[in-house]
């Protein structure tokens, strides 16, 4: 486009746009067409600086003085709140990026309390635009500075809500589902409302986010309740979870026995009150694994979507085909492919590593005494494979696990280093720095705010 057409999409999708040209044309009919288009300011090259800041300070005291913001709540507006959403969904931006962000969104979020909402449709399969609720959800959150809401999401409407007080903001919650509820149900949209639990620091609103998601996914298999709330199944949720520690068994098995990882998981789900639930937060945990390997290797994995999952909650010879799928999947070993003949013994050393890489004396040739090569031949083979050498590959893993101890622990950073295989504290805090870019103090108060 020229800047002639670009004006014009511009001017159709923000009618309040202020625009100015800087333009080499001085034609008449170029500038009338900027005319016709009301651009504010028609310069011509070569500018002069004090013109561009003269213009650019008549733009602004122009937007300063209208009666409404400059931003409105249309499309564009949409898409920004989605966005920011997410990333507080995901834990993706720091805590100045997340507070200014919401500061240009006309929202106050420092010192606030916070709760996610998430509401879905499981009756109408094929539903997938919750865009003809967006005029209701602004006629119900517009006015208030206490809220955010996207209806940009083929999965569902998000809601985060926030107050300075807990139980001012656990009433608004209360009311806010309610309303939901009354306002959006329809015939042909019989929706959920799920609540996530309170959290009290700005990185913690992906805690709220999961759990909300968690609950919409047990909507599948108990759908007695429109309105889900966390203290329905929010305990047994984090029970579950502590209990199970599925990460780490997964990297402590080898190949040869997923088989009976898969049938621990089986007969542990029969031993449960709720077996179902159970099932919900092992398929949760797993697939969110599948994802995050997804990015790493060139194979990917696709996860059960929400309307099989459901079936395969529900049928014990559906659910354990799924376990032995997945698990196949997330412990193949990421290698280059050139190095394809040597995949098992890469497999037992790698998974010697994460079973001793809390010892200090473990080296190089112990890992290659294990699986009877030389040192020399194992070093090529392992970097070849990996890319990435023995040391970093081992350093790798401590440092995984430092930051789960960091994070879930208040534990002296020598206590963290001993555990994780340094004898030196402050060779683990100079080399978490060097990799991490941070402290261990620093990336602990990040991971606490």
């Amino acid at each position: 486009m020229n800047g002639i057409e670009l004006s014009q999409e511009v001017r159709q999708l923000l009618p309040d746009i202020q625009i100015i040209f800087i333009s080499g044309f001085d034609e008449f009919t170029y500038a009338k067409a900027a005319i016709h288009l009301q651009v504010t300011e028609y310069l011509l090259k070569p500018i002069k600086l004090e013109e561009l800041t003269d213009s650019l300070k008549k733009v602004i005291s122009h937007l300063e003085q209208r009666d409404q913001p400059a931003i409105v709540d249309t499309y564009s507006f949409d898409v920004q709140k989605n966005l920011f959403l997410n990333t507080l969904f995901g834990n993706q931006s720091t805590l100045a990026e997340a507070i200014e962000e919401a500061r240009r969104l006309n929202r106050q979020i420092a010192g606030k309390k916070f709760i996610v909402l998430l509401v879905a449709n499981h009756i109408n399969k094929n539903f997938a635009d919750y865009e003809r609720f967006r005029e209701k959800m602004a006629g119900v959150f517009e006015e208030d500075d206490n809220s955010l809401f996207s209806c940009l999401s083929s999965r569902f409407i998000k809601i985060l809500l926030f107050h300075t007080d807990e139980e001012a903001l656990l009433r608004k919650v209360d009311q806010t589902a309610l309303t939901l509820y009354t306002e959006l149900n329809t015939t042909d949209a019989k929706l959920v409302v799920a609540i996530g639990n309170p959290v009290g620091r700005i990185s913690e609103i992906q805690k709220s986010y999961e759990t909300a998601k968690n609950l919409l996914d047990y909507s599948l298999i108990q759908t007695k309740h429109p309105i889900l709330h966390y203290q329905d199944v929010d305990q047994k949720m984090n029970k579950y979870k502590g209990a199970i520690q599925l990460k780490q068994k997964i990297d402590q098995i080898s190949n040869q026995n997923i088989h009976v990882l898969v049938e621990e998981l089986c007969e542990k789900t029969d031993k449960e009150e709720n077996p179902l639930l159970f099932r919900l937060i092992l398929l949760n945990e797993l697939n969110q694994l599948a994802e995050e390997k997804n990015t790493q290797i060139q194979e990917t994995f696709t996860t059960a979507s929400p309307t099989k999952i459901s079936a395969i909650l529900s049928e014990p010879l559906l659910f354990r085909n799924y376990l032995n799928q997945i698990l196949n999947f997330l412990k193949k070993s990421i290698i280059d492919e050139s190095m394809g003949q040597y995949r098992d013994l890469l497999d037992q050393a790698t998974l010697y590593i994460k079973q001793n890489y809390s010892d200090t004396d473990l080296s190089l040739g112990s890992v290659a005494k294990h699986i009877n090569l030389s040192s020399s031949h194992f070093s090529t083979i392992f970097s070849q494979a990996l890319g990435k050498t023995f040391i970093e590959y081992l350093t790798e893993q401590r440092l995984k696990k430092a930051k789960q101890l960091l994070k879930d622990t208040d534990w002296k950073l020598s206590n963290i280093a001993s555990e994780i295989g340094y004898n030196d504290p402050n060779y683990f805090s100079y080399l978490f720095k060097r990799k991490e870019g941070v402290s261990p103090k620093d990336y602990r108060k990040t991971k606490s705010l």
